[in-house]
């Protein structure tokens, strides 16, 4: 539950906030005599990070543009090649994409395990229902017929380019 007071402005926690970064915490405390939990709470009201010795990071801001590329290259990417392209961490990305539902598992061709193009097991299927036996299409495409009959059966590659199940 969130607390109900107000915060109210001080001018001693103004003076304290300008040394944020460049002074631990306790040592901007000591020097102008307020509490740690007060320079804190007056930090976050501003939005002003205490990190001492670390470089100040700046959150970049999601563009239609960068969410778009995104979700493109979500399909045949990895998340950590995602990053590096849009210039962002892999968390960053990765945290995006999972508030987003986009997933980084590859479906189809492009699984790194995958045997055949999806354009092979479409014209498969097409095969299968114009008539022809599973072993007639196994013969013709050089597939194995296990495979050619769970295609059929869509118990593999049942998912298409892009849609998550």
């Amino acid at each position: 539950m969130k607390s109900t007071t107000t915060f109210k402005p001080n001018p001693i926690n103004e003076l304290a906030l300008q040394h944020a970064g460049d002074m631990p915490v306790k040592a901007i405390c000591t020097k102008y005599g307020i509490s740690e939990k007060q320079l804190r709470a007056a930090a976050r009201y501003r939005g002003i990070s205490l990190a001492y010795g670390k470089p100040a990071t700046l959150k970049k801001p999601w563009t239609d543009a960068d969410l778009r590329q995104l979700k493109v290259l979500s399909v045949t990417h990895t998340s950590a090649a995602i990053a590096q392209q849009l210039g962002r961490t892999e968390l960053s990305v990765k945290g995006k994409a999972y508030s987003l539902g986009i997933h980084f598992m590859k479906v189809g061709e492009n699984n790194p395990l995958a045997k055949h193009s999806n354009h092979d097991i479409e014209l498969c299927r097409q095969l299968g229902e114009a008539g022809l036996r599973p072993y007639q299409i196994a013969e013709k495409m050089e597939i194995e017929l296990s495979h050619v009959c769970r295609v059929l059966k869509f118990e593999a590659r049942y998912k298409e380019l892009g849609a998550r199940v």
